[in-house]
C-alpha cells in the first residue's frame, strides 16, 4: 500500500470519526428533547382520541429511535459489518429519514392550511406541490443510495461501514427541502403580520406565528448547511449534518403540535383532530385574511 492510499484510509477515518460525532450529538440531544416533553406527550396525545394528527404525530416522533438513534448509531459504530449489512443498514435509514422528515413537513404543512382557514385553491394547491417536492426526493435519495461503494475494513478493530464512494446527489434533496419550508414559511408569515397589524388574539400570535417563524428558520439555516457541506466538502462529509437535520425536524415539529395542543386544553375549545387549530385561531385568521389587499385575497381565494 502506497502512501498517497494510507493517507487517503487514515483521512476517510478521520472524517467518519467526525460524523460519529454530529450523529450521536443528534441523538443525544433529540433523547432530552424528548425527556424533557415526555409529560406533556403523555398529558396531550397518549390520552387523547385517535385522530389522523395524532397518528401523524406519534410516527413522526418516534420514528427517529429508529432510523438514527438506531440505525445511524449502527452503521457507525457496528462492529463486524460486511458491505451487504452496510448497504441494507444505509438503504433502510435513509428511507426512513426522508420519510419521517415527510411526515414532519406534513404537520406543519396542515397547520399552515388551517391558518389560510382552509382555504379552498391551497386545498388543491398544497397537496400537489407537496408531491411535486417530495416525489423527486425520493427519486435523488435511490440515486444517491445507489452510488454508495463500501470498502473492506481497514484494519481489524475498524468499527461502523467504511464508505469509499459517493455521488453529490444528495444535495437535491436538501435543495427540494429548503424550497419546500420557503415556501410554507411565507405562506405562513402573510396572515400572521396582517394579524399582527389587525390586532388578533394575542394567544393566536404566542403560539401558531411565533412557533411556526422561528422553527421554519432554524430548519431552512439547517438545510442551508447540508448543501454547503455536500457542495464543498468531500463526499465523506456528506452526512455530517444529516442526522442533526433530522432530529431537529422531529423535535421542532413535536413541540409545535404540543404547544397547539396545550393551548386547545388550557382554553377548552374545539379541535378538529385535522389540523389541531380550532375556531378561537380561525377567528385570527378571518382577521388576518380580512387585513390582506383585495387583489390578494382574490388571487388566494
Amino acid at each position: 500500500m502506497s502512501a498517497a492510499e494510507v493517507a487517503a484510509i487514515t483521512e476517510a477515518i478521520h472524517v467518519m470519526h467526525l460524523v460519529t460525532c454530529f450523529d450521536v450529538a443528534a441523538s443525544t440531544v433529540f433523547i432530552w428533547d424528548y425527556l424533557i416533553t415526555f409529560s406533556m406527550e403523555v398529558d396531550l396525545v397518549w390520552t387523547s382520541k385517535w385522530n389522523f394528527m395524532k397518528v401523524l404525530y406519534l410516527c413522526q416522533r418516534y420514528m427517529p429511535f429508529v432510523d438514527t438513534v438506531g440505525l445511524v448509531l449502527y452503521h457507525q459504530l457496528g462492529r463486524d459489518l460486511n458491505k451487504v449489512d452496510c448497504q441494507r443498514i444505509y438503504y433502510t435509514s435513509g428511507v426512513m429519514i426522508i420519510v419521517g422528515i415527510a411526515l414532519s413537513e406534513l404537520i406543519l404543512t396542515l397547520r399552515t392550511w388551517a391558518v389560510w382557514d382552509r382555504n379552498a385553491r391551497l386545498t388543491i394547491i398544497l397537496p400537489i406541490l407537496y408531491a411535486i417536492c417530495w416525489g423527486p426526493d425520493f427519486f435523488f435519495l435511490v440515486i444517491f443510495l445507489r452510488s454508495l461503494k463500501f470498502g473492506d475494513q481497514p484494519y481489524p478493530e475498524f468499527v461502523g461501514c467504511f464508505v469509499i464512494n459517493a455521488n453529490h446527489m444528495l444535495i437535491l434533496c436538501w435543495v427540494v427541502l429548503m424550497v419546500w419550508d420557503a415556501v410554507i414559511f411565507s405562506l405562513i408569515m402573510v396572515p400572521g403580520l396582517r394579524a399582527f397589524r389587525a390586532g388578533g388574539n394575542s394567544a393566536l400570535m404566542k403560539v401558531v406565528y411565533p412557533d411556526g417563524a422561528t422553527y421554519y428558520l432554524y430548519l431552512f439555516f439547517l438545510s442551508s448547511v447540508n448543501i454547503i457541506v455536500v457542495k464543498i466538502l468531500p463526499p465523506q462529509y456528506q452526512h455530517l449534518f444529516t442526522s442533526m437535520e433530522r432530529c431537529f425536524h422531529s423535535m421542532l415539529t413535536s413541540r409545535v403540535l404540543l404547544h397547539i395542543r396545550a393551548h386547545t386544553s388550557e382554553h377548552r375549545v374545539y379541535s378538529d383532530g385535522l389540523t389541531e387549530l380550532n375556531s378561537v385561531y380561525q377567528n385570527d385568521t378571518q382577521i388576518a385574511l380580512d387585513a390582506l389587499p383585495r387583489a390578494t385575497v382574490s388571487r388566494i381565494t
